[in-house]
């Protein structure tokens, strides 16, 4: 009987050291399982003091003690199921009611197998010299234990149903950590049941033995299984899905690991059997630009086969030890054109690059860019949070996906801007498109906050025109639009120079919102560019800019300027220009403000430029802005009818106006009423 001892005496030592080291790591979850760990000690210990019982009263108490050890024992497995499995009842209040309910039916457990020790209510005890297992006194059961078996068997179904349900519900690489303690739940009761109907003839109840025994396998599951059983696999799952071809080449110069992405690209990689050399694998890619394998490098990758895409930018390591000692080399490759933005899954700029240069490859004619913004988002972001304005960028993505033709490439650039190229798609075609989109856009906005799209266009009709450049040419006209637009923060800086050219002039708004429209119409007309079309609006605002720099008394003058006050008068063209190109956003309608009073027969100024020297927008506004004053009252003169006003523009054509710009504007008026 000594070495039963013994082993118990371990197997109480082992549950003891658990605790120890398991309450050391302070945590919640440390304190129940340590707990258990203490009930699996005191389970072990009071059975050694069973089996050494020499009276009747010490065999009484011994087993008494024993069997309120396995009560608590069994209570913390329970409680520690619950938090090992992450079980949670969404009612604290049940919960507590539920808890408070089991440790009462315990407690009374408890005081009536100590109350046994005085009055065998539901145990009585004899004595068998002769008996094969250690404990001599053995007891004989009475109806009221079986009370007892029914609590403790009721708690262990609580304790079974947790970890199935966990085992069964968790994916299959995580079940090993939760199916080893099942197994060992399940081989404890089945010692148990072979042990208590004497099946299993051995000296001692070996169930108890696994109790202390498998505390080091509990201790395990719980707080290292994560860190070290699940590390290799949950380092294959990253490479596997990174999104990212990968090879990585052991310190000889072999493979050691590829992923599904790699293998794709590279078919030859499949057969991980036979393995490939760094120097073969290099050769059958060939990574012209991979100057040395014994350095850190970046480079761009041009895929010469069929598979995976055609731009990769790579990224080569030289994987050293501690003591700078190449151990092996990694290679990963991004795909440039596959690459998405996060917030909107559209493509990212590169991604977008080389989709619209491969639909340009293919020599389909016209390609139109559209560059749009969603104006108001910085004011949403400050009202609401970044998560509402989030959600007009992804709405507004949306609106993009939902409504432009399949083929559309789509992505978001730089500073919120997304981009669209649209293929076999004229000017006119995407203003409709978008002006229904920005009309959407404005129907589901639900912030209160006047937000809008803005989007600039620049068509692709031939190889002299790049992808770069005609995002750069949209987003430009965007931008000049942003200047119109009520609801983007760039409109202060407009709305501040307007109000303080018409406080310094004679200048109206009405004058101003007739010049713009009727440029705008006359731009059409001519067909011009998106990009033109938003300089010309602009132009249209602010071509008297410069006036704000002239004296009152000479700009409000009734009278005829002496020459003094005209020579003043004509510098608000330079002065404009000035003005504009020391903005960068008005920087782009400068020359136009410049030359807006230059004459086709080559006598106005500043510059004296004649014909087709003068900037076209510039001869636009001079037409369009010299019949609106023609048809309207100032100071200094009555407004002409409109017969007058068009005869005064045939009898200058050719001389101040340009002769075509005339016949055309003619023809617009014409089209429609214009007052």
């Amino acid at each position: 009987m000594v070495l039963s001892d013994i082993v118990f005496a371990l197997a109480a030592f082992c549950a003891f050291v658990c605790a120890v080291i398991t309450y050391k790591k302070k945590t919640h979850l440390a304190f129940v399982t340590g707990t258990m760990f203490l009930a699996a000690c005191a389970v072990n210990l009071t059975y050694l003091a069973r089996i050494g019982a020499g009276t009747y009263f010490a065999a009484s108490l011994t087993t008494s003690v024993y069997f309120v050890c396995l009560d608590f024992l069994v209570l913390s497995m329970v409680y520690y199921m619950a938090e090992f499995t992450q079980s949670r009842m969404e009612k604290p209040r049940s919960k507590r009611i539920l808890i408070c309910t089991v440790y009462f039916l315990a407690f009374i457990d408890a005081a009536i197998l100590i109350l046994n020790v005085f009055h065998e209510v539901i145990l009585r005890y004899q004595y068998q010299a002769d008996s094969i297992y250690a404990i001599k006194y053995m007891f004989e059961l009475k109806p009221g234990f079986y009370l007892h078996l029914a609590f403790v068997y009721l708690l262990v179904a609580v304790i079974l149903f947790l970890l199935i349900r966990k085992t069964v519900s968790v994916p299959k690489i995580y079940r090993a950590r939760y199916a080893s303690t099942l197994l060992s739940l399940c081989v404890i009761g089945l010692l148990t049941i072979l042990y208590m109907l004497e099946i299993l003839t051995v000296p001692v109840d070996a169930a108890v033995l696994v109790y202390g025994f498998v505390c080091p396998l509990v201790y395990r599951n719980t707080f290292d299984y994560s860190s070290r059983g699940m590390l290799n696999t949950t380092r294959k799952m990253v490479l596997e899905y990174m999104g990212m071809p990968m090879i990585l080449f052991d310190y000889e110069g072999y493979t050691a690991d590829t992923n599904r992405d790699m293998r794709a690209l590279f078919p030859a990689l499949e057969d991980q059997q036979n393995r490939i050399s760094m120097t073969d694998f290099l050769q059958l890619g060939a990574f012209r630009d991979l100057q040395s394998i014994d350095s850190d490098q970046t480079f761009d990758w041009e895929n010469p086969g069929s598979a995976g895409a055609r731009r990769y930018h790579c990224v080569f390591n030289c994987l050293r030890d501690g003591k700078g000692q190449i151990i092996g080399h990694l290679l990963i490759m991004k795909n440039l054109e596959t690459e998405r933005d996060m917030l909107t899954q559209l493509y990212s700029k590169n991604s977008f690059y080389s989709e619209t240069d491969k639909l340009l490859a293919g020599g389909v004619y016209p390609v139109t860019v559209v560059v749009c913004n969603a104006n108001g988002i910085g004011i949403v972001n400050d009202v609401y949070g970044w998560r509402k304005g989030n959600e007009l960028l992804r709405q507004a993505a949306g609106l993009l996906r939902e409504n432009l033709p399949a083929g559309a490439v789509l992505a978001r650039l730089a500073d919120g801007d997304m981009a669209a190229a649209l293929t076999e798609v004229e000017q006119e075609y995407a203003v409709r498109l978008f002006e229904h989109i920005k009309e959407q856009y404005r129907q589901g906005n639900d912030t209160g906050i006047n937000t809008d799209i803005e989007y600039g266009i620049a068509v692709i009709r031939d190889q002299t025109k790049s992808v770069e450049e005609a995002v750069r040419e949209a987003s430009e006209s965007m931008r000049t639009k942003k200047l119109m637009n009520q609801s983007s923060k760039k409109s202060s800086l407009l709305d501040s120079l307007t109000q303080t050219l018409t406080e310094s002039d004679y200048e109206t708004e009405e004058h101003v919102e007739r010049t713009r429209e009727m440029a705008i119409r006359l731009g059409k007309a001519l067909s011009l560019s998106d990009g033109d079309l938003g300089k010309l609006a602009l132009l249209a605002v602010l071509h008297d800019i410069g006036k704000i720099a002239i004296p009152h008394a000479i700009l409000i003058k009734p009278g005829k300027l002496t020459d003094a006050e005209w020579e003043i008068m004509k510098t608000h063209t330079e002065k404009g220009y000035r003005i504009a190109n020391a903005s960068k956003e008005l920087k782009p309608i400068g020359e136009y403000i410049l030359h807006h009073h230059e004459r086709w027969d080559g006598g106005g100024y500043p510059g004296g430029l004649a014909g087709e020297e003068i900037p076209l927008l510039s001869r636009i506004i001079t037409v369009v802005d010299s019949h609106d004053v023609m048809v309207h009252d100032r100071p200094y003169h009555k407004a002409m009818s409109g017969k007058d006003a068009e005869a005064e523009l045939r009898r200058c054509s050719g001389t101040q106006f340009d002769p075509n710009l005339v016949e055309v504007f003619l023809e617009v008026l014409k089209g429609g009423c214009y007052v």
